[in-house]
């Protein structure tokens, strides 16, 4: 499994982001099998709604979900009360890190799962002990 981040959603749906191309690529070599199965949160899946809908739209927001929503390879974890004390845990001892609460349920999810690597632009998954691609 490989963990898909806020940063990676969106850079795959506007062309004219910075990492767009990078994204495209990553999510090409997934589609075909490479790096495992695509797993990202609900969290997630908000964050990025969020952020298309205030840069792009309703309509670039609700078609990233639908898409990801019917893809038959993208797993959704959906932040049970038990993750959400894990993450609650994580965030606290973050002090001097940026992490989002978001981060963290994606952080603990990963360690749940022993997932080692995220697809993600920035760097707190790497702050955080995983390897990010691309």
């Amino acid at each position: 499994m490989i963990f898909v981040d806020t940063g990676a959603w969106y850079a795959a749906e506007v062309e004219d982001d910075v990492n767009h191309l990078a994204a495209r690529k990553l999510l090409a070599e997934m589609s075909k099998g490479g790096h495992g199965v695509p797993l990202t949160t609900d969290y997630v899946l908000d964050e990025t709604m969020t952020l298309l809908r205030s840069r792009r739209g309703l309509g670039a927001a609700t078609t990233f979900v639908d898409k990801v929503r019917s893809s038959e390879s993208v797993r959704v974890a959906w932040v049970d009360e038990s993750l959400f004390e894990r993450s609650l845990e994580l965030f606290r001892k973050s002090d001097g890190k940026r992490w989002s609460f978001t981060d963290c349920t994606s952080f603990a999810l990963m360690k749940q799962l022993s997932v080692s690597e995220a697809f993600a632009f920035d760097s707190h998954f790497e702050e955080a002990g995983f390897a990010t691609l691309p």
